[in-house]
């Protein structure tokens, strides 16, 4: 029996929990009332079939909240309100009619016809029988967006939008949005912030205004719709008129798409409406969504962004997700990010952005600026990018520039046929000119600068960031063009007016700020497929470290990173599209972003090939080119469903020459990297579908020509199916007049029905899996909303439940794939523990979605209760059952095949509602583990608890514990001990203890300062060594780090000063495979920063208060993080205390008691800990703390391991303990 959280989910490990646990009505039966078929017409489905318990996998629910969907079309697909107000009041009578108690809480018919309601689960059969009613969904919460702990990156905007070509359209297209409406359904928006038009102070704007001209609040500031925030838990919304954001997200969200002013969006020019579904803090649900959505369109809202989503839950059949598609069949192009779950494997992305007409957006990491310089008269250093195509211009020597034109007038553009006047045209004879960007194109700029005579030309920006201006025209430019930045180029072009000239001293250097990861698939940005092997997301967008706009209140501008930051991107890029052509329709503007974008390199290693299809869709947008495109390939991916490895199909693409000539287009087809595995468990092949198209297509002027293109399914070493794909490039003209466009494609090689659905963790525990509730300090009926909660992993067969609160059934099961349904159904048990009688179907669970992480677990609780014969809920007898989980495998889109299932009983458990306490000792053991000194002390505890043959020992000075700190972490997380040593010299202890255990490793931690080259000679001669260490203490947790984890969901972070709140940490982090990284007080070191972008953990845990690691710090450190949450206590004990009682169970199998004064036996004692599920916890020499007693007390603690001599901790202390009763 072992102990742990669900873990691996953006709360808990699904939400499940929720599904099954609504105000305690858990897993009542859905077919057993007595009249069940009273209201059913003939041919209608039984009632059960309607209820769609898990439609929300993924989302927190809301208790007894429903959506019911009536039988008839919404008016936006076709229906009428007189119709619908009859199904209304159909439904209504049959409820009346039954006697069940049910409140409407809204109505519905724009986008989907139904109601939500507020019932029992009890009565969802009687609602169900009736014959208005299409479908039953619970009602989901949806978490609020994090809000960013620091900005610690800050590109411009300008380096996304220039990725994107949102530059070019603005600046040489013309278009800015200029009349186009963008919804956005966040947390409001900010519009007093002057981007926006804002008077540039908080509460001095009013609503609306010019440009936030829409919206509305739905919901109020205290709004909050999570049962598991505690006191700061209120579902009851208080809409009003004023959609401020006082949360951060919306407004951020907002600028990518529109802000004008210091930081300008992707449009500029557009309208935008501010629908605010969230409160300050906290979370959402669905049916207030569903309210905004049919607001936008009321609004006549042009593009709607939502950069809210529930990952995993890659199904289509959520209400939400029908309604964003419903918003696309009313012609709203509905943007919607795909989720930030990429860290955790396949088939994570998640509602609504897998909806059909749904545009569901990646993410792209931002790029580098990196450029030659000249010198200036003042040496600085003048970065500059090179226009092409046109001569290269110098790299040694000076020049005169000149500028004739004051920056920021029409006359310094130099736009139209000959812009310069004779004498301007001396001055710039011979000289470099200098330019400023806007109004019209880089070659007619640089055309008019050479007729003028001048030797070259300097353009420079008139907005922030770097771009490498096109040259391409005819003639070519036969001088040579280079562009600064606008802060330079002012700053130049001023001074060369003052002085007649500036001069300029040409070198072959170059200077860089590089993003490495720039133009790469952000590594957090999720992966397909959908659950029936639909590849999503549709395509990708720059949302990797973006900044913009942010409410004034916290922060004026913030960096953030996320698919959310990508989705706003594609929303502008619609609406300058749209601008562009207002006859577009929703799948022409997806399609023309789909052909024209442009496919990048795998994140993990670009030189292997292209990206996942399943990744980036169908490349990074390109916007220019999407708006001057002259042909379109439909569809723009194509969708091969479950293709098995060397099966073959004949897809169809349909390719329009949109031009005035005919074109001919030369085909190439080029394979992306393929996926092979399972969700949690996959690598990347280099394995490419046999494609066969032909070589070049005729297009004649107007016309459209289908393209068969016949695809042949890979195998990896002749067996595996893989998720593959690749794209097909049509390109027509040559060189730079080139236009290429592509299809994508992609299928899923492998049976789905083949794969394992429920698995066992990969530490050999059983899933699924008999268990109980260890520790929860929130709950809601029988389900722990705790978000720290922990679970028993597996109760003893004829466990008998209390069913007191802490104390019933959980069904713990983790979730390899999404699985379509799940049904449940009780038995009695026999006297051999074989299934009895049933007694009848508890549940049937639709849609489930997978589990985040390969060890997480959805857990499901279940109340004892059945629904008898009169539909009452009624309490089963106390007696002994066996609970029978049936699971349906999700099914290719294009498998016609019934769908395979999987089975698990349950062992015997008893139900008695007048049983006695859960089982607790009502005192801890108390055992000791000592030496003469600190090294035999921790010789003596790795011989007690490691084997011989153990694969590898850490050793740490013993004297200085500065190297030494995060190594306890990783000896935790490999299983291995920590041994301790003298600077200069092996003690005999050591020695003795790596005698008896025999490692094929040594691992030294720290620099010869710490452990000097003589010992490493000496350890040598035990088993191969190996050295950890770095400059300093902190570069040295660093290289532990690295030799960690590549990745990781929690980093802990704590001084580097003092040792007891790191060694506090390492039993935990060691459990959590995390690593323990270290900061000064005040300054995040750089090597950490570095490290914690590199992890970009879901949470970073800050050990210790604010004087051991500033708030200031802990906001740095959150920069790469989802969160950012500080364990600590008035001083050292109660901040040990505090990382128990979060990462600890309840009961606890034990606890290791070291002292604080010291750090050798804690650094021993570590990995120990780690290896049994125990938290290490630290006492006064003579005197136990309060904190301490406390949280071995709610821990229940059933064992305490004293680590070290009566010097350390003293006896008085062993006494205490052992005269310790638990309450």
């Amino acid at each position: 029996m072992s102990s742990a959280r669900p873990g691996g989910s953006p709360r808990r490990a699904l939400s499940a929990i929720a599904v099954l646990s609504l105000t305690g009505a858990v897993l009542a039966p859905l077919s057993a009332a007595a009249d069940e078929d009273a209201f059913v017409a003939p041919g209608s489905p039984a009632p059960e079939s309607k209820i769609q318990d898990n439609q929300a996998t993924g989302a927190e629910l809301v208790p007894d909240s429903y959506f019911v969907q009536l039988a008839g079309p919404s008016t936006s697909a076709g229906g009428s309100l007189a119709s619908i107000e009859s199904q209304r009041d159909r439904f209504l009578a049959d409820v009346d009619a039954s006697g069940v108690e049910l409140e409407v809480r809204s109505e519905f018919g724009t986008l989907w016809n139904g109601l939500s309601v507020t019932a029992s689960e009890s009565s969802l059969v009687e609602l169900a029988a009736s014959d208005a009613v299409e479908a039953i969904f619970p009602v989901g919460v949806i978490d609020a967006p994090e809000r960013p702990e620091g900005t610690q990156i800050d590109p411009e905007l300008f380096t996304a939008i220039s990725m994107t070509g949102a530059d070019i359209v603005q600046s040489e297209l013309g278009f800015d949005g200029t009349g186009v409406r963008v919804g956005i359904i966040d947390t409001g928006i900010d519009y007093d912030h002057p981007d926006f038009g804002g008077n540039g102070s908080p509460g001095s704007t009013t609503f609306p205004t010019e440009k936030v001209a829409f919206g509305y609040d739905f919901v109020g500031d205290d709004y909050n719709a999570d049962p598991g925030a505690g006191d700061a838990y209120q579902p009851k919304p208080f809409p009003d008129e004023d959609p401020d954001d006082c949360q951060g997200h919306g407004t951020h969200v907002a600028g990518i798409t529109g802000a004008d002013g210091e930081v300008t969006g992707v449009a500029p020019g557009v309208t935008l409406g501010a629908y605010r579904v969230f409160g300050c803090e906290g979370s959402t649900d669905a049916d207030i969504m569903l309210h905004a959505m049919e607001q936008t369109l009321t609004d006549e809202m042009d593009v709607v962004n939502l950069s809210i989503g529930s990952a995993f839950s890659a199904w289509k059949e959520y209400p939400t997700a029908q309604a964003t598609d419903a918003l696309a069949r009313e012609g709203v192009v509905v943007v919607a990010s795909i989720g930030n779950s990429g860290a955790n494997g396949l088939h994570s992305v998640g509602a609504p952005g897998v909806g059909e007409d749904t545009i569901g957006v990646g993410s792209v990491d931002n790029t580098f600026y990196e450029a030659n310089f000249f010198v200036d008269e003042e040496e600085n250093e003048v970065p500059y990018t090179i226009g092409s195509p046109a001569p290269e211009p110098p790299t040694s020597g000076e020049d005169d520039v000149v500028a004739v034109h004051e920056p920021g007038t029409t006359e310094a553009q130099a736009c139209g046929t000959d812009p310069f006047t004779a004498e301007e045209q001396a001055v710039i004879e011979g000289n470099w000119v200098m330019i400023q960007r806007g109004t019209c194109s880089f070659y007619e700029k640089a055309a008019n600068g050479q007729a003028a005579g001048a030797a070259g030309v300097m353009l420079y920006n008139n907005t922030g960031g770097s771009i490498n201006p096109s040259l391409a025209g005819d003639p070519e430019i036969e001088v040579p063009v280079v562009m600064v930045t606008q802060a330079d180029g002012e700053r130049l072009a001023a001074d060369a007016l003052a002085t007649d000239g500036h001069v300029v001293t040409w070198t072959d250097g170059s200077t860089s700020v590089p993003n490495p990861t720039g133009g790469l698939i952000s590594s957090f940005s999720s992966i397909g497929t959908m659950a029936d092997t639909t590849f999503k997301p549709d395509l990708s967008a720059p949302g990797g470290q973006i900044y913009a706009t942010y409410p004034l209140e916290i922060q004026p501008y913030a960096t953030l990173s996320g698919t959310s930051m990508a989705a706003p991107h594609v929303a502008g890029a619609a609406a300058l599209m749209l601008e562009a052509d207002p006859d577009l329709g929703v799948e022409e503007v997806k399609l023309k972003l789909q052909n024209s974008s442009m496919q990048l390199p795998l994140n993990v290693s670009p030189a292997a090939g292209l990206e996942l299809v399943h990744r980036q869709g169908a490349g990074m947008i390109q916007i220019d080119d999407s708006i001057l495109a002259e042909a379109t390939i439909e569809p723009g991916l194509v969708q091969l469903g479950q293709q098995l490895a060397g099966e073959t199909s004949t897809q169809t693409v349909t390719l329009t020459n949109t031009s005035d000539a005919e074109q001919v287009y030369a085909v190439e087809h080029t394979p992306a990297v393929a996926t092979s595995g399972t969700a949690n468990d996959f690598g990347y092949y280099l394995a490419p579908a046999d494609v066969t198209v032909a070589p070049s297509v005729v297009v004649p002027a107007g016309a459209s020509v289908e393209v068969p293109m016949t695809i042949t399914s890979p195998a990896i070493d002749g067996e595996m199916g893989p998720i593959f794909g690749g794209y097909v490039t049509f390109t027509t003209g040559e060189g730079e007049e080139a236009d290429s466009y592509a299809v994508a494609y992609g299928g899923h090689a492998a049976d789905l029905q083949e794969t394992e659905v429920l698995a066992d963790r990969t530490d050999g525990t059983e899933l699924p899996a008999l268990g109980a509730v260890a520790d929860c300090g929130m709950w809601l009926g029988y389900e722990c909303v705790d978000p720290a909660g922990t679970y028993v992993l597996g109760v003893d067969e004829g466990t008998t439940f209390s069913m007191e609160q802490d104390d019933a059934p959980q069904f713990l099961i983790h979730f390899e794939h999404q699985a379509r349904r799940m049904e449940w159904e009780l038995f009695a048990a026999e006297e051999d523990g074989a299934k009895g009688e049933s007694l009848g179907t508890v549940a049937e669970v639709d849609y489930l979605a997978r589990s985040a992480t390969r060890d997480g677990f959805s857990a499901y609780p279940w109340d004892g209760m059945m629904i008898d014969d009169n539909g009452a809920k009624v309490r089963v007898p106390d007696g002994d059952y066996v609970m029978e989980i049936v699971v349906t495998k999700a099914k290719a889109w294009n498998d016609d095949r019934e769908a395979q299932t999987e089975t698990w009983d349950s062992p015997v458990f008893g139900i008695a509602f007048e049983g006695s306490d859960y089982g607790n000792e009502d005192r801890p053991a108390v055992e000791r583990t000592l030496g003469q000194d600190r090294y035999s002390t921790a010789s003596e505890l790795a011989v007690e608890a490691f084997p011989q043959g153990v694969e590898t020992v850490f050793v740490a000075s013993g004297r200085a514990f500065p190297d030494a700190l995060a190594g306890g972490a990783l000896a935790g997380s490999d299983g291995a001990p920590v041994l301790l040593t003298k600077p200069d010299e092996l003690p005999a202890a050591t020695r003795m203890a790596l005698q008896q255990l025999g490692p094929d490793n040594i691992v030294v931690l720290g620099g010869d300062g710490a452990v000097s080259d003589d010992v490493v000679t000496a350890l040598g001669e035990y088993a191969d060594v190996d050295r950890l260490a770095g400059a300093n203490r902190y570069e040295t947790a660093v290289d532990i780090s690295q030799a960690q984890s590549d990745d990781a969901d929690i980093v802990f972070l704590a001084s580097g000063r003092d040792y007891p709140d790191a060694l506090a940490a390492a039993a935990a982090a060691g459990m959590e495979d995390s690593a323990v990284l270290l900061t000064r007080p005040d300054l995040l070191p750089g090597a950490t920063a570095d490290e914690l972008e590199r992890l970009s953990p879901e949470t970073v845990y800050v050990v210790g208060g604010d004087a051991a690691v500033s708030d200031d710090v802990a906001t740095a450190a959150g920069a790469d993080a989802g969160e950012v949450v500080r364990l600590s206590g008035t001083n050292r004990y109660g901040t040990a205390a505090a990382v128990a009682a979060e990462f600890f169970p309840t009961p606890a199998p034990g606890a290791f008691l070291a002292t604080g004064a010291e750090f050798p036996d804690a650094l021993a004692a570590a990995p120990v800990a780690a290896m049994n599920n125990m938290a290490v916890l630290l006492t006064r020499t003579d005197a136990l703390p309060g904190d301490t007693v406390d949280a071995m007390t709610q821990m229940r603690a059933q064992l305490v391991h004293i680590v070290g001599g009566y010097g350390a901790v003293s006896l008085g202390i062993q006494e205490t303990l052992e005269e310790v009763v638990y309450p």
